[in-house]
């Protein structure tokens, strides 16, 4: 209002003001501070020989674009007022900027027309006066009054380069507005003096500082155009009021657009530094050790959890590092696994040793997937490990027990064996007698001579198949899966027992279902946990009448698995013990380990099936186990898997 009272403001303040105004406060309270600009406006200096009518229709006016421009900023930008991004700054540009202004404009400059001034005119200076004072003016308010964020200048340096900064703007911006009477070039030059400085305050200082110097540099050439210096001077209010508005809206838009993407650029280094932090933060709270490989194939990062399993620093453990702990037997085969996964960008799933800090070796199970951006660029691996030697201690106990109780097994159906060696032995002998007898005769007879060496042959082989049989359920080696038929095994552990059965006066049945699909297992395990039923369902059967000794083994479908089921005719199991059959050496038996049925539970768990045990309403008792059907499956997730897709 200094220029003149009878033209627009180049700055119109009390829109900045009323706007920061109802941003930082309840919308509930706005009335007030809308109503506590009423006084000033009618009874202020700059009201004198003004209309009432024409200062309480401007009253409305601004009160009505500052309502719109709060509710329109609260929506789509949010408070605090941040211009962080493009997006923010684009909305921010096109509510309180362009659109409210425009729309203010033309009721303003209505009211001006009826004071005889130009439409067009009046309604230029009005939308020119109020997005100067909104772009310029609103976000220096926000930034160093409201959200007051000194952080940019911290430390010593930045605040060094901020007061440089500071005196070279003012210098330049005082030259430049103060030009007096110099040549057009070096008045040219120097009106362009600021403008590095500018950008200067945007590109260091983002917002808070573009914000700082766009005001500092306003009110310097403002105080120029009131004393008409400079290029203001020789102009009348009017025209000087549009040149300024012209002169700083040109430079003041271009800088906070460039203060507006070093904003973003920032926001955008600092979430992907607060990523990396969360993700170093949980990796190495993860109970899991975690490593990142690059897309060159370098390791990039080890938790904490692995620098202290292995004893080495991160430095150590970078690039080819980790691969000095693996041991000498297993590293080439860690790392051809590594180098085919990645080369695939498949999933990565070894067991091998690797050293801990105490210079032993420890069995260590490594997981890794492939890692992409956002954009699909693949970007290395990222993966993680336990250690499983404790595990690999206890597969090593089952198997040794395992071995331990086949061996007892064995030991109580020595009878059986022997009698079933017995018999394809002694038809042998007779055999060769018989043959022996017929060769010496003057004219023996040649068909039945031939017929007694197959008899022989077929001898020989049945007994060389029990051998490799007791051989099988003998030998101690590692588990193996392969397509099994379970009416195969339960006929061939049926025709194992049958003469340790025939001893004990127990009969034995079977009621197996044609056509089964096949289990996905290892039959010699499948095998021992057959007998060990069969056996115990025998033992259990030894104090009753041998009429009434039975065990029948039946085999069915259910669902997507196929039961076994072994049933007796005892006097079934006492309901406390019940809990406690499957559990390591608990034995209702006289005699025995009490691992039977504990390795049996293990082999079938192994399998993915169940086990459990049931009376028989008639008497005795029934152990059935379920195996599901199919081919093997892919590996089921584990424990390092999930926790690295929750980061």
């Amino acid at each position: 209002m200094s220029f003149s009272q009878v033209s627009a403001s180049p700055f119109w303040f009390p829109d900045t003001v009323l706007l920061c105004a109802l941003l930082v406060t309840q919308p509930r309270r706005w009335p007030l501070y809308i109503l506590a600009a009423l006084p000033i406006r009618f009874f202020s200096e700059v009201a004198r020989d003004i209309p009432t009518w024409f200062l309480a229709t401007t009253f409305l006016i601004d009160s009505a674009k500052g309502l719109l421009t709060a509710v329109g900023l609260r929506r789509f930008v949010g408070v605090p007022l941040r211009l962080d991004t493009l997006p923010q700054f684009g909305r921010y540009l096109l509510i309180a900027v362009v659109t409210v202004p425009a729309l203010g404009a033309f009721a303003g400059a209505a009211a001006r027309y009826a004071l005889g001034q130009g439409y067009w005119s009046a309604w230029d200076q009005w939308f020119m006066g109020d997005a100067l004072a909104q772009l310029v003016l609103t976000p220096a308010i926000c930034y160093w009054i409201f959200g007051s964020d000194f952080r940019a200048l911290a430390n010593t340096p930045r605040m060094i380069e901020a007061g440089l900064l500071t005196i070279g703007l003012l210098v330049a911006t005082y030259f430049a507005a103060n030009t007096g009477n110099l040549n057009l070039p070096l008045q040219q030059t120097l009106f362009y003096a600021p403008i590095p400085f500018l950008f200067w305050a945007a590109l260091r200082f983002g917002m808070f500082g573009a914000a700082g110097a766009a005001t500092l540099f306003a009110a310097l050439i403002i105080q120029a155009a009131l004393q008409n210096h400079g290029p203001f001077a020789g102009l009348p209010p009017t025209e000087t009021a549009l040149a300024l508005q012209n002169f700083l809206l040109l430079r003041a838009a271009p800088i906070y657009l460039v203060a507006v993407i070093v904003e973003q650029r920032h926001g955008v280094e600092r979430s992907l530094r607060e990523s990396e932090e969360r993700f170093r933060y949980i990796a190495n709270a993860a109970p899991v050790m975690i490593w990142l490989v690059d897309r060159e194939r370098r390791n990039e990062f080890s938790n904490d959890g692995w620098l202290a399993f292995s004893g080495r620093t991160l430095q150590q453990e970078l690039g080819d590092g980790w691969a000095e702990g693996v041991h000498s037997e297993d590293r080439r085969r860690v790392v051809e696994a590594f180098e085919t996964a990645f080369t695939r960008r498949e999933r990565f799933d070894i067991e091998y040793r690797h050293r801990r800090h105490d210079g032993a070796f420890s069995w260590v199970h490594s997981v890794g997937v492939p890692r992409y951006a956002q954009d699909g660029v693949f970007l290395g691996y990222v993966g993680a490990a336990v250690d499983i030697t404790d595990r690999k201690r206890a597969e090593e106990a089952i198997q040794a027990l395992a071995h331990a109780q086949r061996l007892a097994v064995l030991g109580e159906v020595t009878g059986m064996i022997a009698h079933e060696m017995r018999q394809p032995l002694s038809a042998i002998l007779l055999s060769a007698y018989a043959a022996s007898t017929l060769l010496r005769q003057r004219e023996p007879p040649v068909d039945e001579v031939i017929d007694i060496m197959n008899s022989i042959d077929s001898d020989a082989q049945r007994a060389d198949k029990t051998i490799d049989a007791i051989r099988a359920f003998t030998r101690k080696q590692p588990s193996r899966r392969e397509n099994v038929d379970l009416n195969e095994v339960i006929v061939g552990v049926l025709r194992l027992i049958a003469s340790d059965a025939i001893r004990r006066g127990v009969s034995l049945r079977h009621e197996l279902a044609p056509a089964l699909p096949p289990v996905m297992g290892d039959p010699i395990q499948l095998q021992q946990v057959l007998v060990n039923l069969i056996v115990n369902a025998m033992d259990a059967q030894s104090d009753i009448p041998q009429s009434r000794r039975h065990v029948t083994v039946s085999s069915r479908r259910c669902d997507e698995a196929i039961e076994v089921s072994v049933r007796d005719g005892g006097c079934g199991i006492p309901p406390e013990k019940m809990s406690l059959l499957f559990e390591s050496f608990f034995t209702g038996k006289q005699q025995g380990m009490g691992l039977g049925l504990s390795i049996a539970r293990t082999f079938v768990a192994g399998h993915r099936g169940r086990i459990w045990v049931e009376n028989n309403p008639e008497g005795g008792a029934t152990f059935r186990f379920a195996l599901p059907t199919g081919v093997a499956d892919a590996p089921a997730e584990s424990d390092v898997e999930r926790t690295l897709l929750q980061m």
